[in-house]
């Protein structure tokens, strides 16, 4: 008798199995039916919940103008290959006193006349970013004297700017 419930599809079972013992599977699953339920809810209100966090915290996340920068940064340095343009950055720096050299070349040829800044970014002592004119020494060759107030890693920035181009690299550098 017991065999003949095996041999029926599982919606007639219930009806037709003359013995009327459940067996574990599909006809008990009301209880995990109802924890997928309460699942799905709680995944959809975690989705939710993170959507409106990202949507609050949005200006952290990405640049002011991302698209913007960046394509004037790719035009920027297009510009840069048409002209031949080099910049050579500093090396590295140490805590305390530094000079800082940039050599710049336009066509193989050293760059004279350009107004080149050196920027030291957020500055842990608060003065947050600071600025440092370079000075033209010999002919497409700048340098500054800057004094780093402490050791780690710091963004350093330069910003030449020429009557044909405006331009500038940022890097990491470790400060010793």
């Amino acid at each position: 008798m017991e065999d003949c419930c095996r041999k029926i599809p599982m919606q007639l079972y219930l009806n037709a199995c003359p013995s009327g013992r459940k067996e574990p599977g599909i006809q008990n699953s009301v209880p995990m039916k109802a924890f997928l339920y309460i699942l799905y809810a709680v995944f959809l209100f975690a989705m939710g919940m993170g959507f409106y966090v990202a949507y609050r915290g949005a200006e952290e996340l990405v640049e002011d103008n991302y698209y913007e920068k960046a394509s004037a940064y790719f035009e920027t340095r297009e510009r840069e290959d048409s002209l031949g343009m080099r910049i050579e950055l500093p090396e590295g720096f140490r805590k305390g006193e530094n000079r800082a050299e940039v050599r710049l070349s336009m066509q193989g040829e050293p760059l004279v006349g350009a107004d080149v800044r050196l920027i030291a970014c957020g500055m842990p002592d608060g003065r947050g970013d600071t600025a440092f004119g370079m000075v033209e020494t010999e002919p497409g060759v700048y340098r500054t004297d800057l004094l780093m107030p402490f050791s780690g890693t710091c963004l350093m920035k330069v910003e030449v700017t020429t009557p044909t181009i405006k331009t500038g690299r940022k890097w990491f550098t470790e400060i010793e």
